[in-house]
């Protein structure tokens, strides 16, 4: 009776060894093939997102090109209002869900210095007038940052 319980026990080990080995790279693979799905799925919204920026962005440089200093250092209260206006219109729809943060505390902080009343009989004041150029240049920047996600993205990638 020995004799015929050993081999079937063997066997039953080895089949049970195999299949929990195989269990086992069974749900390694699985945990791969999320992770891969995760980083399309991740690469899919980050290129639609860029897209979106690629297109709605370059309006908005081109609002705060028209933000420049004048002869004598300072800003034409009409033009600096026309731009505000215009930045308020574009941030409007589409560009509130694919700004970053921030850039959308950039744009808040350049609005607020640039809807303020010029202080000196229709001039700004010095400290308007950085108060604008610091605004101006720091939203430009954030959206440059904004565009340049999909090439930090490739820089990580690379890196690992």
């Amino acid at each position: 009776m020995k004799d015929i319980l050993s081999p079937s026990l063997i066997a039953s080990l080895t089949s049970l060894v195999i299949s929990v080995i195989t269990l086992y790279q069974f749900f390694k693979n699985q945990g791969f093939q999320q992770q891969q799905f995760n980083k399309s799925l991740d690469r899919s919204l980050t290129t639609k997102l860029l897209d979106l920026r690629l297109e709605h962005y370059p309006k908005a440089f081109e609002i705060t090109d028209s933000v420049f200093k004048e002869k004598g250092g300072n800003f034409d209260p009409a033009k600096i209002k026309n731009a505000v206006e215009e930045l308020i219109e574009w941030k409007k729809g589409v560009i509130n869900l694919v700004i970053s943060s921030e850039a959308l505390t950039s744009f808040y902080v350049l609005r607020d210095a640039a809807m303020k009343s010029p202080a000196n009989n229709g001039t700004y004041s010095s400290e308007q007038v950085e108060k604008i150029s610091v605004g101006t240049k720091d939203f430009r920047k954030q959206l440059r940052r904004d565009l340049g996600i999909l090439f930090r993205e490739e820089k990580l990638r690379r890196n690992t």
